[in-house]
């Protein structure tokens, strides 16, 4: 150790840099106490960035609201961690979104006298940082929320919360937070449709995606986003036919990805296809999906067995390549059913790696947040 402290000391400070920028952000947590040139470089805005965006992506889900785990979903490799004590009970985590390494967590309150109040947070599991988002009146866990920033000034982040009509008669909502101005203020931006509440929304360089939901007022599904620089919603294009599980998602950096399975109805729930698509730059003029590939084999894991479990997280791979990781339920020999947390990692021949990662009895009831595809950063949650 201490011959590797000496040869850092000859190193040119610019080869350290390249260094420590492709060394994960848990680790770069650590070595912030190394020396003040590594703090100051390891904290500075452009360092954290740069890393950022280099940085790949993780899988994160709470197991039964004690447990954060982090997979790395190219090697299955997951840490274990507890859950910070300000999100224990009476707390309970109801879902997330990300933002550059930023949790924004709706939380129900047991303590709360009405079941619709909530709670909202914005999180970094990496450096455990936390802050709690009062809100303009109350949350409700029917709401929607967005997390991102504006395009001129990458730091500069926002939340947006909406509330679409439960009925024709009623007005919409919507807000916005600035963490600049630690408030929220009321946003005149007109909307008159419903997000899929089973399919979670995904950021894309800044900005909110979502499907919404044919059965309120449209004949189709498209994709709606929110633009946090100019403030407004936006039909971004149609989607395609989805099926009974579908997950929105981010790929390469700038598109969107759509995952479908189909489930086949009988004695025994089974698929035998899943679809994935992806549209072209969301900064392009006109954008639509296009087939990526598709798996087309006999008894393909169900991978959500209906809309009132855990939404899967997925990420797409090199090669076409599905990493999910999900809840299923499994009988052991005794009949007993338990809840298996499992790993897939899927290509067009079929199951390249299955990895069970956890398991509960049959007392377990709550689906937790199964996973977020997230990128660990040193992002300091706004003050």
């Amino acid at each position: 150790m201490a011959s590797s402290k000496r040869l850092l000391r000859f190193l040119p400070f610019e080869l350290i840099e390249e260094i420590l920028v492709r060394t994960p952000a848990e680790s770069l947590n650590r070595f912030k106490s190394t020396c003040k040139q590594w703090y100051d470089l390891i904290t500075d805005k452009r360092f954290m960035y740069n890393h950022l965006d280099r940085s790949p992506e993780r899988f994160l889900r709470i197991d039964d609201g004690q447990t954060v785990q982090i997979m790395d979903p190219v090697t299955g490799i997951h840490k274990d961690s507890p859950v910070p004590d300000v999100f224990r009970f009476p707390y309970s985590f109801d879902s997330m979104v990300h933002c550059d390494g930023l949790m924004l967590c709706l939380c129900s309150d047991s303590s709360y006298a009405r079941e619709t109040d909530a709670n909202l947070a914005v999180w970094n599991p990496v450096t455990r940082n936390i802050k709690w988002i009062e809100p303009l009146v109350c949350y409700s866990e029917t709401d929607y929320f967005g997390i991102g920033y504006d395009n001129t000034c990458r730091h500069n982040y926002k939340i947006l919360r909406f509330s679409g009509p439960v009925s024709f008669d009623d007005p919409e909502e919507c807000e916005i937070y600035e963490f600049k101005s630690d408030s929220w203020r009321t946003l005149d931006a007109k909307f008159d449709w419903c997000v899929d509440p089973t399919c979670k929304g995904v950021p894309v360089k800044g900005n909110m995606y979502w499907v919404t939901d044919p059965a309120y007022n449209q004949k189709q599904e498209f994709i709606l986003s929110f633009d946090f620089t100019m403030e407004t919603f936006k039909n971004v294009c149609v989607c395609p036919r989805t099926r009974e599980t579908k997950r929105l998602g981010c790929f390469s950096g700038d598109r969107l990805s759509l995952f479908l399975q189909d489930v086949q109805h009988g004695d025994e729930e089974v698929s035998t296809e899943i679809e994935v698509w992806v549209t072209n730059k969301l900064s392009d003029g006109v954008v639509s999906f296009t087939k990526y590939f598709n798996v087309t084999i006999p008894q393909l894991p169900l991978l959500q067995y209906h809309t009132d479990m855990a939404c899967p997280g997925y990420s797409i791979g090199n090669h076409n390549i599905i990493m999910v990781w999900c809840e299923g339920y499994a009988k052991e020999d005794d009949d007993k059913w338990f809840a298996c947390i499992t790993f897939y990692q899927i290509d067009q021949g079929g199951i390249r790696k299955q990895i069970e990662t956890g398991r509960h009895g049959s007392h377990y009831r709550d689906p937790f947040i199964c996973s977020y595809v997230f990128v660990p950063s040193l992002i300091p949650v706004p003050d």
